[in-house]
């Protein structure tokens, strides 16, 4: 299992320490390293009007950000003498029209990166001093992109391979992105299928109406009505009203392993650690332990007990990816061993779940609805809409059905 977290936000030495397996089979056999560029492939498949995308991350060698241009040169910004300063430079990359050729560019080694498309519109940048890039903001309706039609993909490019990723995490827009990777092999994932929007906008406000949680509100709309898009739990401005939502089952699930063992397999060799809880504490041998876990604990992945602590060891991450994700599938209840047992029919089965990740996922299988996403069980097919090679010769990111 290759950790999207992990991968996305740390150096190639850091990724490599904290992932488990260490890349593996994910790196391509033939592949010592991965070379330092890459074709990246732009394309509209079937918007009408104008696409803009924009390449946005951190210099693999530096650390300091860097943004793509469209005529393939790399912008470098500098620190900016006051906060929120407009990005000096238009960063826009045009693509062709729906069903035309792809832009080809060619694609540094970079981490923690993005690649956004904005439909008939450009998106606004700017820079805090240090300098720090100041990304769009998709729930905060201050931001000047707040109401455009913009979506992105995650990726890492590093002398180990390019890993990219489809991501709802955040948010899912009415922009269907998907990739297509070609390495040593060929490595693609779908787009959100078309009308899915709506149809994750409407289960939302059905479940809504069901338990009484405000799942309706993490559908943001236009002043027109239409569904400008969803975002995640964590993500709600204040949070409101999702504090009480796995409190009454994180409390069945500690009742319940008070006198059961709760086995977890870190699969791949790397062993079987088995938890009791004793008072309020969740502990497996090796002496790692977990507080029970608050909804927003759980909705982020992140916090609490899940909080990500580079000093923990490569066994307590690997339990806390795995708890967390029993977490957010509600498979604490019904199954005292993951995740190897378990598959996609098992998850979400319960009236306390991931509402967000389930609708995701029933109309879109692929593609992370939550941070651990990639946790499966072995033998089962990755849901987790990731796509990396270690000898990548040509990334194409499409927008469009």
């Amino acid at each position: 299992m290759i950790s999207r977290r992990l991968f996305l936000t740390g150096t190639a030495a850091a990724a490599t320490a904290l992932t488990y397996p260490v890349w593996g089979s994910a790196l391509s056999p033939q592949a010592s390293a991965a070379p330092e560029t890459c074709e990246l492939a732009l394309q509209n498949k079937s918007l009408p009007g104008t696409v803009n995308a924009y390449v946005t991350g951190h210099d693999q060698a530096t650390g300091g950000w860097v943004l793509l241009r469209a005529d393939g040169g790399v912008h470098r910004p500098e620190s900016p003498g006051a906060p929120q300063t407009p990005l000096p430079v238009d960063c826009a990359i045009p693509l062709n029209p729906a069903g035309g050729a792809p832009v080809v560019l060619r694609l540094p080694q970079m981490f923690g990166a993005r690649v956004y498309f904005v439909r008939d519109d450009k998106l606004d940048f700017f820079l805090n001093p240090g300098p720090a890039l100041v990304e769009p903001a998709f729930a905060t309706e201050a931001d000047p992109n707040y109401g455009r039609t913009w979506s992105f993909c995650e990726f890492t490019f590093n002398q180990d391979q390019l890993f990219s990723n489809i991501s709802y995490v955040d948010l899912v827009t009415a922009l269907p992105i998907g990739i297509s990777l070609e390495g040593d092999a060929t490595h693609t994932v779908a787009p959100l299928p078309e009308g899915a929007l709506e149809r994750i906008a409407d289960g939302l406000t059905a479940q809504a109406a069901k338990d009484g949680h405000p799942w309706d509100k993490l559908v943001l709309r236009n002043p027109d009505g239409k569904v400008l898009r969803v975002i995640s739990p964590q993500n709600l401005p204040g949070q409101a009203g999702f504090g009480g939502v796995f409190e009454s089952y994180a409390d069945q699930v500690w009742e319940k392993y008070r006198s059961t063992d709760l086995t977890i397999d870190l699969q791949g060799g790397r062993g079987v650690f088995t938890g009791r809880v004793s008072g309020d504490t969740l502990t497996f041998n090796g002496g790692h332990t977990f507080a029970k876990p608050t909804s927003m604990d759980i909705f982020t992945c992140n916090s609490g007990p899940f909080a990500n602590n580079p000093a923990d060891s490569d066994d307590k991450k690997g339990l806390l990816a795995r708890l967390a994700a029993a977490f957010n599938r509600s498979t604490l209840l019904t199954h005292t061993q993951t995740p190897n047992g378990l598959t996609a029919a098992d998850y979400y089965r319960g009236p306390v779940t991931n509402h967000f990740a389930r609708i995701v996922h029933e109309n879109n299988p692929v593609g992370y609805a939550f941070p651990y996403d990639d946790v499966q069980a072995e033998g089962q097919p990755d849901v987790s809409g990731a796509a990396h090679d270690g000898n990548p010769r040509r990334w194409t990111v499409s927008v469009g059905s």
